[in-house]
């Protein structure tokens, strides 16, 4: 392992998909001589150097490598799967073929069994040789010392609990035997903190954010505007008071209304949930599901965010497609599996999972157009009196939609204008009820984690309790 990771170091992106892709062909051909009618198999490496952050200083460093492959078989409409971190060795991969192929023959026979028939690719988002491929450890951990100075110098009553910069590289193969054939590498720079502002007895609450790039010159001045931006909010947690009791309309950070909102509506379209009865979208395709001016987009040419892909986790093509436009739902997600179901040639592109695992089914990149709502501070002024939520920390039901929880890095708003911060408040509605209540989308967006791209928003018809 340690002279064949040098050889990746040096030799860069393009050689680690070539041995992704011939240990692919060697699992898929090693299981068909095995005995299965079909064979799919995706391997992936990865690597990279992760500096984490504890109270308010550096506390460890790692530098850390990986890979494994998976191989999913078919004898006779049953399904078989094993993986394995060994795949540089032939006789490990002929030993995962025929532990597959055997786990298949003690399946039960399943109607919706098989791959699809691959589609033609066409060039991907993503370079063959990502610019940050070969970043040094010690740039990693220079980058982490630049973020905690930022934090530190803004005000001595940040507090940094946790925190983390991570540079990860790595790249993936799929190779089957119905004709898919596919290999991608990706590099980018992740950062993270989580902390308070404590003041005398006066402790403010938890706040988080998260940065990401795939550019090196972009990322520092990234940190910097994060450190800056985690200052500023935890400060201004401190002195919080009171909300008033209230059902209506409230504003929510892009953050918030991505977990209370996004999450809910993404999870419900997936064609699985809908076979199975657990999706409150069923039977909605082409109906009106959100409120006339919410778009929401699946971007996986977004080459900006980090889920950019030329294909899915099954070897199947990846297109830029609506999810929900102008508030009618456009589609469901599918995988092979759930097109198999529907009688269907083709999935929609939206296997998702590791090395480890059979496909489940997620979106790439997430994009809601933008509104009209303008920025933040205009945004406030349209609420004019109410709650605005950071974050949320609660629960939320997946298939009925019901949320409740506390708001996070809450602010009141009166008067059109943010004039305090706020303790403990409850907050409580139903997401697929409140999407059809969007009140404004505003025009600045923000990345969140790198994977969506998303507005503030004003949903109406929830309960906010005073703490």
């Amino acid at each position: 392992m340690g002279t064949r990771t040098q050889v990746v170091d040096e030799r860069g992106a393009a050689l680690e998909r070539a041995d992704l892709l011939e240990r692919c062909d060697a699992a898929v051909a090693h299981a068909l001589a095995s005995g299965a009618d079909e064979a799919e198999a995706f391997a992936s490496s990865h690597g990279g150097t992760s500096v984490q952050l504890e109270k308010g200083d550096l506390q460890l460093a790692r530098v850390s490598m990986g890979e494994a492959l998976g191989l999913r078989v078919f004898v006779g409409g049953r399904l078989g799967f094993a993986s394995t971190n060994q795949a540089a060795s032939p006789a490990a991969l002929a030993d995962l073929a025929a532990s597959a192929v055997a786990l298949a023959k003690l399946s039960p026979v399943d109607p919706a069994a098989g791959l699809l028939a691959a589609r033609e690719l066409f060039g991907g988002p993503l370079p063959s040789e990502p610019a940050l491929w070969a970043l040094a450890p010690a740039s990693v951990v220079a980058l982490a010392g630049k973020l905690m100075e930022v934090c530190r110098g803004f005000d001595k009553r940040v507090s940094v609990d946790q925190g983390a910069i991570r540079f990860s590289r790595g790249s993936s193969a799929v190779v089957s035997s119905r004709g898919a054939r596919a290999a991608e590498s990706d590099a980018g720079l992740s950062a993270s903190l989580f902390g308070m502002a404590v003041d005398g007895a006066d402790v403010g609450g938890f706040d988080a954010l998260s940065e990401w790039t795939r550019g090196a010159d972009s990322f520092e001045p990234a940190l910097e505007r994060m450190g800056r931006r985690f200052a500023r909010t935890v400060l201004d947690n401190l002195g919080a008071g009171k909300a008033t009791s209230y059902r209506g309309p409230v504003l929510f950070a892009p953050d918030a209304f991505a977990e209370l909102f996004l999450g809910p509506l993404v999870g419900a379209l997936s064609a699985l949930a809908v076979q199975r009865g657990r999706s409150a979208l069923a039977g909605k395709l082409g109906t009106a599901v959100a409120a006339a001016h919410f778009t929401l987009r699946d971007a996986p040419g977004d080459a900006e965010l980090a889920g950019a892909c030329l294909v899915d986790r099954e070897g199947s093509a990846t297109a830029d497609r609506a999810l929900v436009e102008r508030g009618v739902l456009g589609t469901y997600l599918s995988n092979a599996r759930a097109a198999r179901l529907e009688g269907l040639a083709e999935s929609t592109g939206h296997a998702q999972g590791s090395a480890r695992g059979v496909p489940g089914i997620g979106a790439h990149n997430l994009v809601v157009d933008a509104g009209d709502g303008g920025d933040a501070k205009e945004m406030a002024a349209r609420l004019g009196r109410g709650l605005l939520v950071g974050r949320f920390s609660g629960t939320v039901d997946g298939t009925s939609g019901d949320f409740s929880g506390v708001a996070k890095s809450a602010r009141w708003v009166e008067g059109g204008e943010i004039v305090r911060s706020l303790g403990e408040t409850l907050i409580a509605g139903n997401a697929f009820e409140a999407l059809g209540q969007l009140g404004a989308l505003s025009t600045e967006r923000e990345t969140l984690g790198g994977s969506a791209r998303v507005p503030w928003a004003i949903a109406d018809g929830l309960n906010v309790t005073a703490g």
